[in-house]
C-alpha cells in the first residue's frame, strides 16, 4: 500500500512524458521521459513512505546512509528518520560533491566516519555517474559499503550494471522502482493527459 502511494506521488509529481524526445538529458541526449524525483522526496506527505521504502531494502547490519548531495540528501534523511521507530535505527550522512578547503577537508558530513557500514542511496540513476562519484568517495573515506539502493532506475544506459561493476559482486545493488513501473502508472492515470509540448533539463 505505501509503495503504490509512492509511487502515484512519483507519477503525479516527478514523472514527465512526452510523445517525442523533449527532455534533453545533462548527458546532451534527448529523451521522451524526465524524472526529477527531488519534487516528491522533498514532500512532506512523502518523507515517511521514502523512509519505508528504503530501509526495507537495507541489509540489517547498516549503520548509516547517505549518497551524492543533494539527490540523496532528502532520502537520507527520511530512512533515518524512518528507522527509529524500529530496529535497526540507523544515521544519515551526506558525500561532498567539493572536499572542505578548510577544516579536516573531508568529503563525508554527518554520523558516518572509518569503518561505518553504510548504504549508498540516489534518487534517479541513469548512467549510474553520481552514485559511482559517492561510492568512491565514501572508500576515500574508508566506510565500509555493505548496499546500494536507488529510488528510480531510468534503465538507460546501464547505469545499474555500471554501479554493480564499481561497488563489486558482494554488494547488494536495487532500485525502489523502475522507468517502467513509473511508465505504466502514468499511462493508467494520465492517457488522456495532452503531452508538454516544453524542454527541461535534467540534473
Amino acid at each position: 500500500m505505501a509503495g503504490r502511494k509512492l509511487l502515484d506521488l512519483l507519477v503525479t509529481h516527478s514523472y514527465q512524458h512526452s510523445d517525442t524526445p523533449s527532455f534533453r538529458l545533462a548527458s546532451g541526449k534527448f529523451s521522451n521521459f524526465y524524472i526529477d524525483c527531488k519534487m516528491t522526496t522533498m514532500r512532506g506527505e512523502a518523507m515517511p513512505l521514502v523512509g519505508e521504502a528504503v530501509f526495507q531494502l537495507l541489509p540489517s547490519e547498516v549503520q548509516a546512509v547517505g549518497g551524492l548531495t543533494m539527490g540523496a540528501d532528502p532520502i537520507a534523511n527520511a530512512v533515518a528518520y524512518f528507522s527509529q521507530s524500529t530496529r535497526p535505527r540507523v544515521d544519515m550522512f551526506s558525500v561532498r560533491k567539493e572536499a572542505k578547503q578548510h577544516g579536516l577537508r573531508k568529503w563525508i558530513e554527518g554520523c558516518a566516519k572509518a569503518g561505518s557500514r553504510v548504504a549508498v542511496v540516489d534518487d534517479v540513476v541513469t548512467t549510474g555517474g553520481s552514485t559511482i562519484d559517492a561510492i568512491q568517495k565514501c572508500r576515500e573515506e574508508e566506510l565500509q559499503i555493505v548496499a546500494v539502493v536507488v529510488l528510480v532506475d531510468r534503465q538507460e544506459d546501464g547505469g545499474i550494471e555500471k554501479i554493480r561493476r564499481a561497488v563489486g559482486p558482494n554488494v547488494p545493488v536495487c532500485a525502489v522502482f523502475t522507468r517502467a513501473h513509473l511508465e505504466a502508472r502514468w499511462h493508467e492515470t494520465h492517457a488522456d493527459t495532452p503531452a508538454p509540448a516544453h524542454q527541461a533539463v535534467a540534473g
